[in-house]
């Protein structure tokens, strides 16, 4: 017997909170060379916007909409009414951005087996306007966090050189997602020649990093460790002696908050020091250290390994948790 490989069923989740531009973007996609294949989208609809799907674009794209207009009604059931009534090849859901994200895993278990004879594959993409980003991450950071850790790309739209801070940005989704792509969008041309700027002098001899710039310095280390591999950098920081560490190291780091209080985590990284011998569990001190990026066992993949020059003890910083923005 042969094994015929599955159909497809794309499925793409545009989150975002209301007038964030998620209509926008799905009256695009449906235009798009990418979606020029005779195919049928449905688009399941869980808010009305300003912004509406007009029947002429629809009717070119070979789109339908339907209006899903309440939390408990989104569900298999009605997902399934759906797909028997228009037989689509794809699924755009404009999700409610002021619905719990858990409904997405739940969906795409629901459609895996309503949608049984196809391989459903789920994108997940959350937008977000550049004018209210600021705002929204202050009263309702808890909503924000729970977008950027289930989105697999984020799309900033609205965004000018003179107000956009895109190290902010960038640190408060990739403190809670670091795999997750950030995409910029912007009528300015000059926004995209706009060279994002740290805090601190990336090309001094010793890069000094300031307790507050740590949040921003960490999330730029890890997003393009090739500006820091082979540099020497000074910063104050907590360490960590947890077992099974190769001999000489220790984890080196700070803790963060993310969104709240309740979502507190420790960014750290392998140090190697002669000196660890001389300091207890959660004691600070201040390095001057070389970075190397490279493979080790400890991360299982290549990381972000500190061997220090020279260990001085230090106070607690005046503000033990590290942010992002």
């Amino acid at each position: 017997m042969f094994n015929r490989k599955k159909e497809e069923m794309m499925v793409y989740v545009i989150m975002g909170f209301l007038e964030a531009g998620k209509t926008s973007l799905i009256r695009d996609l449906i235009v798009d060379d990418m979606f020029d294949d005779k195919q049928k989208t449905l688009i399941l609809a869980c808010e009305e916007g300003e912004e509406e799907y007009e029947e002429a674009v629809l009717n070119h794209a070979g789109a339908v909409v339907e209006y899903i207009e309440d939390e408990e009604s989104f569900n298999g059931k009605i997902i399934t009414k759906f797909l028997k009534k228009h037989h689509p090849d794809r699924i755009i859901i404009e999700y409610n951005g002021m619905w719990p994200a858990k409904h997405i895993p739940e969906l795409y278990d629901e459609l895996e087996d309503i949608c049984f004879d196809k391989e459903v594959i789920f994108q997940t993409i959350d937008v977000a306007n550049d004018e209210t980003f600021s705002l929204y991450m202050k009263n309702m950071p808890s909503m924000m966090v729970e977008h950027f850790r289930m989105a697999e790309m984020i799309i900033i739209n609205r965004c000018t050189v003179e107000n956009t801070k895109k190290a902010s940005i960038r640190g408060s989704i990739k403190a809670v997602n670091p795999r997750a792509q950030i995409v910029y969008e912007s009528e300015d041309d000059a926004f995209y020649e706009m060279e994002e700027e740290m805090p601190f002098d990336i090309n001094a001899d010793v890069i000094e990093i300031n307790d507050d710039d740590f949040g921003l310095w960490y999330i730029d280390m890890v997003d393009h460790p090739d500006k820091y591999d082979g540099k020497t950098l000074k910063f104050t920081g907590m360490v960590q002696k947890p077992r099974g560490l190769s001999a000489g190291f220790a984890i080196f780091g700070r803790y963060a908050m993310t969104c709240c209080a309740d979502d507190v985590q420790y960014l750290g990284f392998l140090c190697k020091s002669d000196e660890w011998n001389q300091y207890s569990n959660k004691e600070y001190a201040t390095i001057t250290a070389r970075m190397e990026y490279k493979f080790m066992k400890e991360y299982g993949e290549e990381g972000p390994v500190f061997y220090a020059e020279e260990v001085e003890k230090a106070d607690k910083p005046a503000e033990e948790l590290v942010y992002f923005n």
